[in-house]
């Protein structure tokens, strides 16, 4: 099995509130317009606070929606950014700027 579980992704709708909050976890997300279509992929080690700096910075308005799935408990920042990497290209998104992965490594508790 893969750094992500099977299955959909958790979604949450910022504009209505509805859906599921995303926790303090590490995750993939995506932001989706109306349609569907992806707009930004990325990967955090707190999918709360990243859906916040999104909303602040005006990528995550309107009708878009943020969609996340939980990382495996053993997985790295690494290996989150490899797996960020190729999903950016498989969907090549129209938000991110670069490839993805450049994120700092994630603070040791």
């Amino acid at each position: 099995m893969g750094i992500y579980g099977k299955g959909r992704p958790f979604k949450y709708f910022p504009g209505t509130g509805q859906g599921s909050q995303p926790p303090r976890k590490p995750g993939e997300y995506r932001i989706r317009d109306e349609a569907g279509t992806p707009l930004y992929i990325g990967e955090t080690n707190n999918l709360h606070r990243r859906m916040g700096e999104h909303m602040r910075s005006g990528k995550l308005s309107g009708d878009r929606t943020f969609e996340f799935q939980l990382a495996d408990e053993r997985s790295s920042s690494k290996t989150r950014r490899v797996h960020e990497r190729l999903k950016i290209k498989q969907h090549n998104p129209v938000l991110n700027l670069s490839g993805g992965g450049e994120g700092r490594n994630a603070k040791k508790r």
